[in-house]
């Protein structure tokens, strides 16, 4: 698979992300790096879970950047797109992907709102968005094989979403499993909010795609 100049600006400005984020902080960066052994980072540097600060609006841009290129590695092997590595796609998928999310975003605070669980969703919201944007990094060393060491056969890339897909599943229901009380008292919008904000916008995404 050959790639092009706008491919290795994209890895170099995750990296020059995850470097800023580093040397701005570094202790919270250890703590999040080490999230899937310790809560420590949800229990010491987020006494109010914010999705809005600079550290966390730095790895949820990683995370989108990576995910997007992500998608148009799926996108281009699977034989959607026909010219070798257009950016004009990646810029389309990145734009769709961050207004789905977006979108995504509103609908919880209103259904939040209406609910009066405001308090509740924000948490809730927090800690899936600081999981996913850990889950993206570990697709990172995975894309840089893909795109310059090794071409992924199409069934490998499709084991390979399937696995991230199962990862993120797993973040749920550890969420779930972890607050069980609090997943039974609301359990009305926790069925609705996997039903409709949790699978829609991906097969929106993927129905727009291709």
């Amino acid at each position: 698979m050959e790639h092009n100049n706008w491919v290795t600006l994209t890895f170099l400005f995750v990296l020059l992300l995850v470097l800023v984020s580093n040397q701005l902080y570094p202790e919270k960066f250890t703590d999040f790096r080490n999230l899937f052994f310790s809560g420590k980072y949800f229990t010491s540097h987020q006494k109010k879970p914010s999705v809005f600060n600079f550290f966390s609006f730095i790895l949820y841009l990683s995370h989108s950047v990576i995910l997007s290129l992500g998608l148009f590695t799926l996108f281009k092997v699977m034989g959607f797109l026909k010219v070798e590595y257009n950016f004009l796609f990646f810029l389309q998928i990145f734009i769709l992907l961050n207004v789905l999310i977006g979108i995504k975003y509103l609908v919880e605070k209103i259904i939040a709102s209406i609910f009066t669980i405001d308090k509740v969703i924000d948490n809730y919201i927090f800690y899936k968005i600081t999981y996913k944007n850990l889950l993206a990094f570990t697709l990172f060393p995975v894309l840089l094989v893909f795109i310059y060491s090794w071409t992924p056969s199409p069934i490998t890339l499709i084991i390979s979403t399937l696995l991230y897909l199962l990862l993120n599943l797993f973040i749920l229901l550890k969420y779930y499993l972890k607050n069980q009380k609090l997943v039974f008292k609301y359990s009305f919008y926790f069925i609705l909010y996997l039903c409709t904000l949790e699978i829609a916008p991906y097969i929106i995404l993927y129905k727009v795609i291709t």
